[in-house]
């Protein structure tokens, strides 16, 4: 008997035999971060953080244009507010044919599951890395300076954010 599922990737993404409408795919992600913890874990290694934040974009992809694509880059796990309870943060890049954008996501434990809690995007620039630490998420960034083309930013810049309320907001 052939395995249920001979192509995940197509069936995640809805190609070919798997083809099915954007609402039904992003109900199976959720689904499937919903899921993504064990009963029991508190705080997610960084593998499970690595497979978290993978689901949480699949959902992002499920609703995204078909020449979009959405990347995890960096994955941190972290108490940002010190409730006791882990979060993880998730440093994102969405590629177009022709641009591309970052974003940081803070997934947040509800029940059994992470689900995102609140988010920030950044248009412009290119983000080089992530560091999550004392409740600070901080971006080392690179923007364009006066003379650079857009796929080519040369001024180093580093973004602050906290999180608080349900938002991802510059720290000041």
């Amino acid at each position: 008997m052939p395995p249920a599922f001979p192509d995940k990737q197509a069936f995640i993404e809805g190609r070919g035999e798997y083809a099915m409408a954007k609402p039904v795919r992003q109900i199976l992600s959720l689904i499937a971060l919903s899921v993504s913890l064990s009963a029991g874990a508190t705080t997610p290694d960084a593998d499970q953080a690595r497979r978290i934040a993978e689901q949480f974009l699949a959902t992002k992809q499920a609703t995204a244009s078909p020449q979009e694509a959405y990347e995890a880059g960096d994955v941190a796990v972290a108490d940002l507010d010190g409730d006791g309870q882990a979060e993880v943060v998730v440093l994102w890049t969405m590629l177009g044919p022709t641009y591309w954008h970052h974003g940081v996501t803070v997934l947040s434990r509800k029940g059994q599951h992470y689900a995102p809690a609140g988010e920030a995007e950044e248009p412009l620039g290119s983000v080089e890395g992530m560091v999550v630490r004392n409740g600070v998420i901080e971006l080392k960034t690179k923007w364009p300076g006066p003379n650079d083309a857009r796929c080519c930013p040369t001024v180093p810049k580093t973004l602050r954010y906290r999180w608080s309320a349900g938002k991802v907001s510059l720290a000041k």
